[in-house]
């Protein structure tokens, strides 16, 4: 003779996709207090930057980091960039031929 318990009962109706959504809605909830501190703070002035203006440099469809500072002049041919590298003033780095002036600039970079 099997019994039941009463707990069974209460969770027969009770499917893997309602578990599923009952977890992500906890999730949730545990996660709006961070996102709701995170706005109140971010309206307050205790986050406002001091910055006036930015430089944005955009190189769109410039050239590749192969081509400019990740020079490979062993790699194979079909790897490899067509500029050839210098020397910078720190030794074993090299970049592009045609940033001349960068090179001797690279240790403040």
């Amino acid at each position: 003779m099997t019994q039941k318990s009463a707990h069974a009962t209460d969770c027969a109706n009770f499917h893997r996709r309602d578990f599923i959504k009952v977890g992500m809605l906890g999730t949730l909830g545990l996660s709006m207090t961070d996102l709701f501190r995170l706005k109140t703070m971010a309206k307050s002035d205790q986050f406002q930057g001091k910055a006036k203006s930015v430089i944005l440099i955009w190189l769109g469809g410039g050239p590749s980091h192969l081509d400019i500072w990740d020079l490979k002049p062993e790699a194979p041919k079909e790897i490899r960039g067509v500029f050839k590298p210098i020397k910078t003033n720190i030794p074993g780095i090299k970049i592009c031929e045609h940033l001349p002036k960068i090179a001797q600039q690279m240790d403040k970079i």
